[in-house]
């Protein structure tokens, strides 16, 4: 089985040790830590994708990358919910599964459907489990940092979660790569102040 993965696939498998690594920190209450871990565990998964498009993937790729996502983006995403909700456990609950449910169906239609098409661009219907990862990294922040109350920005990524299987579609491009660089910068200033 090791010798049908690719350099892509090792990069997945890292930035699945790096995620795992962060939910582990985020519940010993280090979630400065766990921030800066998980940012770590988002480069990896950008890496996979761009060695998997030079040519360095495997057929098991496509498959494990989705699979790791759930541990890299939406597994924090719930705990950093959960801590933000700080309230009863069945509302934790309730908006942990809310977060991973719709992640799940959308990395379910992507493994289905993929991101390219023969006649188009290539592009993801609905957002990405990235982008709610780094909505609830960013809303962390400014509830440390500014001071907004952590019930609305709990409820700010429950609601952008649905959007996930949303119909509308979010073409690739080399500026979502410069994005997610701008929005992983923000976020690691925030966490190191």
């Amino acid at each position: 089985m090791l010798r049908r993965l690719a350099p892509a696939d090792y990069a997945t498998l890292i930035g699945l040790g790096l995620g795992w690594t962060a939910v582990s920190l985020f519940l010993q209450g280090r979630p400065d830590a766990a921030t800066l871990t998980l940012l770590l565990a988002f480069l990896c998964d950008k890496a996979d994708g761009c060695l998997a498009r030079l040519g360095y993937g495997s057929p098991l790729g496509h498959q494990l990358d989705a699979l790791a996502d759930v541990v890299i983006y939406l597994v924090p995403t719930a705990i950093v919910l959960s801590d933000l909700l700080a309230g009863p456990p069945v509302l934790e609950s309730l908006a942990g599964t809310v977060v991973v449910g719709f992640g799940i169906l959308r990395l379910a239609r992507y493994s289905v459907d993929g991101a390219v098409t023969a006649d188009e661009p290539p592009y993801y219907q609905g957002i990405t489990a990235f982008h709610v990862a780094a909505w609830a990294l960013v809303v962390r922040l400014a509830v440390a940092l500014i001071a907004i109350p952590s019930l609305i920005g709990a409820v700010s990524i429950v609601i952008i979660t649905p959007l996930m299987i949303a119909p509308f579609r979010i073409y690739a491009t080399r500026n979502q790569f410069i994005g997610a660089v701008i929005i992983g910068s923000i976020i690691t200033t925030g966490a190191l102040v």
